[in-house]
């Protein structure tokens, strides 16, 4: 029986002592990168959990062709739970019958739900547009690009609120400047389109 156990002892020391091949480091999604750093900067400088990276062998990646690029969400649907898409679907309803205080305030409802939903900040915006509020519109449509992180079909959609906020108060090139970010984003939606 001891040379069993001896056996075994020996076998768990000699395991301890294998050496197994080093695992490849995984890539971390975009929503984990930490503002402002990027994972090629983390690579560069071999901050990198696990650290000690050899940035002599590291390439960085080619551009994505654009047929591979991020498919970003398009509608509140894609992205909310069930009480804002119902609280959003009210607002649309109130506002397609003239009624926009009652939007905002079913809005300013999903929002308490939802803080960070872009798409409701951006029908936010839209509906103090809407009851000519330009200072609110053009402040929400600007936290709404805040949230939108990239997203080239909000990003087209508050910038002209914020265009057409600045036109109402009379702000003609301020206008003109952000009706010229509304359409950089619109061309990044892919083709142009």
């Amino acid at each position: 029986m001891k040379r069993y156990a001896g056996l075994l002892a020996a076998a768990l020391l000699l395991a301890g002592c294998a050496s197994f091949p080093e695992r490849e480091p995984t890539s971390r999604p975009d929503d984990d990168v930490p503002s402002g750093s990027t994972e090629a900067d983390d690579l560069e400088t071999g901050t990198q959990e696990g650290g000690g990276i050899d940035t002599a062998a590291y390439t960085p990646p080619a551009s994505e062709p654009e047929s591979l690029q991020k498919d970003y969400p398009r509608g509140v649907a894609e992205v909310s739970g069930p009480a804002v898409i119902s609280l959003h679907g009210q607002a649309r309803q109130s506002a397609a019958g003239g009624d926009h205080a009652s939007a905002i305030a079913l809005l300013e409802r999903a929002l308490r739900i939802e803080p960070r939903n872009a798409f409701v900040w951006t029908a936010l915006a839209e509906q103090h547009l809407a009851a000519d509020h330009y200072d609110q519109a053009e402040n929400t449509a600007a936290r709404a690009n805040g949230f939108a992180r990239g997203n080239p079909y909000l990003e087209a959609r508050n910038w002209r609120v914020i265009a057409d906020s600045r036109r109402g108060s009379g702000d003609q090139s301020g206008a003109a400047v952000a009706h010229e970010r509304a359409e950089q984003a619109r061309m990044r939606q892919g083709g142009g389109g």
